[in-house]
């Protein structure tokens, strides 16, 4: 076996297995340049690394009916960056590397080299990769005893020193923490900048996952746009053309009901008023301001058939009136002022809303005291002028361009 073939299976089955599969895995040194061609195309070499990604398949089939595309050069690409940013992360990575940020930029240099594209299938693939470096996290272990002190990151202390705890006041403190943070906390200004560019771009190509992560506490510090940083077929893109497809629509709907409509719909309304400000291409206002009220309506239409959900916990917050939970922040009355700018636009607006007729007799009691909530002060003092820019902002937005074809 040659010396690359040999690195390939270590890689392998010390992070890329494990890693794909959500289980612990090993971080090691830098793989660099040289390790990042082995890997690009070493995917299909290595039988177990292929049985993991195999698995990704069926991870893909209970997110949604769509099949992704195949784990290509890109996913290795993806797979390679993600070891690069967690091995930067490692307090001892300066030590040994004076310039260790230089491997995220390389690594991100890699990345932002991917094709640009609103593939729905492409993009799918993309996701069940980058969303693992989201999901990941790192216990590290602190250790006092009555002679010294040491710590473990991301390893567990060799039991000698947990020997006699008693006699010895030894003293253990478990720390677990996301990832994506660590890259913003750890080290040197220098490389901490590195991990938060590497981390962006990871975000900008693959928006499927940007969609997904609506609401979560990442999206604060790396902030969710209307817009890609980048052009499609010479063309301005959003993350939300790819609701375009039904599968990935519905898909990403049922994430974020399940994290909270609320949170994906503030965040979400936020990034609608900022898009108003910057000038965006008003097809993306279009579809973020449809997405925002297809949330609502999905919450009317779980609560008409499964009342008292965990997922419409913020209807029933709303329904308690205009002095309730949902009129006392800022970002929340943002999305019902949106929400609601959407209905009092309609189809004149170019916002197409259902009709009644389309809603069970449950689902439009709902509708209409929801309604009438939102038809109170602490609301229309934002849903009256939005609405308005709104109107003239999207006179003659049609269907946007850029989107994939299903």
């Amino acid at each position: 076996m040659t010396a690359a073939a040999t690195a390939l299976t270590r890689f392998a089955h010390d992070f890329g297995i494990p890693f794909l599969l959500g289980q612990k895995c090993t971080v090691g040194d830098f793989v660099g340049e040289e390790g990042h061609r082995g890997i690009s195309h070493g995917l299909g070499l290595v039988p177990e690394l292929q049985d993991a990604l195999e698995r990704q398949y069926v991870d893909a089939a209970l997110f949604t009916g769509l099949t992704p595309g195949p784990f290509d050069e890109d996913a290795g690409t993806l797979l390679y960056a993600a070891h690069e940013l967690f091995a930067a992360c490692h307090p001892q990575s300066g030590s040994f590397y004076a310039r260790s940020h230089s491997f995220c930029e390389v690594a991100a240099d890699k990345v932002s080299r991917l094709p640009r594209t609103l593939d729905p299938a492409v993009l799918l693939t993309r996701h069940l990769v980058v969303r693992r470096v989201f999901m990941a996290s790192r216990t590290d272990v602190h250790l006092k005893w009555w002679t010294g002190a040491a710590s473990f990151y991301g390893d567990e202390p060799p039991p000698r020193l947990m020997a006699w705890p008693g006699i010895r006041r030894v003293k253990v403190e478990r720390l677990q923490s996301p990832m994506w943070k660590l890259c913003k906390t750890e080290g040197d200004e220098e490389t901490r900048v590195a991990r938060m560019n590497l981390l962006q771009l990871l975000l900008d190509i693959s928006p499927l996952t940007r969609l997904v992560l609506l609401g979560d506490e990442v999206q604060k510090e790396l902030p969710f746009s209307l817009m890609l940083p980048y052009k499609v077929g010479g063309k301005s893109a959003s993350p939300l053309y790819l609701l375009e497809s039904r599968d990935i629509a519905r898909s990403v709907t049922d994430a974020l009901l399940q994290r909270g409509a609320e949170r994906a719909g503030a965040m979400l309304a936020l990034a609608v008023l900022a898009a108003l400000r910057e000038g965006s291409s008003p097809y993306a206002l279009r579809r973020g301001a449809e997405f925002a009220a297809h949330l609502f309506l999905m919450m009317c239409l779980v609560e008409s058939v499964a009342p008292q959900s965990p997922e419409t916990a913020p209807l029933r917050e709303l329904l308690s009136g205009p002095d309730g939970p949902a009129a006392k922040t800022d970002a929340a009355r943002v999305f019902y002022a949106l929400v609601e700018a959407v209905f009092s636009l309609g189809d004149q607006g170019g916002l197409p809303v259902p009709a009644q007729s389309d809603l069970s007799r449950e689902a439009t009691q709902i509708l209409t005291a929801s309604r009438r909530v939102l038809g109170t002060e602490p609301f229309q003092v934002i849903a009256g002028p939005l609405a308005r820019e709104l109107a003239r902002r999207l006179q003659g937005a049609g269907a946007p361009k850029a989107a994939a074809a299903q």
